[in-house]
């Protein structure tokens, strides 16, 4: 039997012989058959030799391992441990591959991102509501074509009899872009200032920290369900 400890450690470590104790039934067999073996490899010898007080450890430890059997061994370690019991991952228990964590971190995510694009949406359209059935209505027509000249003369065009100059710059710029976008059907832009003002566009580090909280917690009720069963 091969054994492993670490003699910075105090505990088995790679490859110096020893032997343990040869059992009743071992005495019993065929003349000749090894018994039980541990050995320290190379790169544990040159570990230990690193360690001042490995030697004077190792020849007690070789003492006692010759005066017991392996299966005197085990037990004893087994005395040792009493009670004591090896800690589970139960996250590995109920997510072995991750599979679920990655689903429920990025079902939040496209979740988190959906709830804003429609809430954003709705704000923008609520606020340019006005301009958008002006521009329905154009005295320009009523075409498509009419509808997108009278806003352009209305938010761009400075010399029109359309231009709106108590607007500010900046308000009007944004007006013509949402308005366009709602006519043509396009897509509106969500990080309008105005529009959105007294709404928090989220960021990308917010989205994610909620996203893995919400995988977190999808996990440790797994982990709960499994350790009442």
């Amino acid at each position: 039997m091969d054994i492993k400890f670490n003699p910075q450690a105090g505990q088995i470590s790679p490859m110096r012989t020893a032997r343990f104790a040869a059992s009743e039934e071992k005495e019993a067999q065929a003349a000749g058959q090894s018994q039980d073996m541990m050995e320290i490899s190379r790169d544990g010898q040159r570990a230990a030799a690193e360690a001042p007080d490995f030697g004077q450890r190792w020849e007690k430890l070789d003492a006692a391992l010759r005066g017991m059997t392996k299966d005197e061994f085990m037990s004893m370690v087994r005395e040792q441990l009493g009670d004591q019991k090896l800690e589970v991952n139960w996250n590995a228990v109920v997510d072995p591959d991750g599979q679920i964590w990655c689903k429920s971190y990025f079902d939040s995510f496209v979740s988190q991102v959906t709830e804003f694009r429609d809430t954003a949406e709705s704000a923008i359209k609520e606020y340019y509501a006005g301009a958008y059935q002006e521009a329905l209505n154009s005295p320009l027509g009523r075409d498509l074509p009419s509808q997108l000249n009278f806003i352009a003369a209305k938010y761009q065009c400075s010399w029109t009899d359309y231009f709106d100059a108590s607007m500010p710059a900046g308000e009007r710029q944004w007006t013509y872009t949402q308005v366009r976008a709602m006519l043509t059907g396009s897509g509106l832009r969500l990080n309008d200032p105005y529009a959105l003002k007294g709404i928090h566009i989220p960021t990308d580090e917010e989205t994610a920290k909620n996203a893995k909280q919400a995988a977190d917690d999808t996990i440790s009720a797994l982990v709960r369900q499994a350790k009442e069963k």
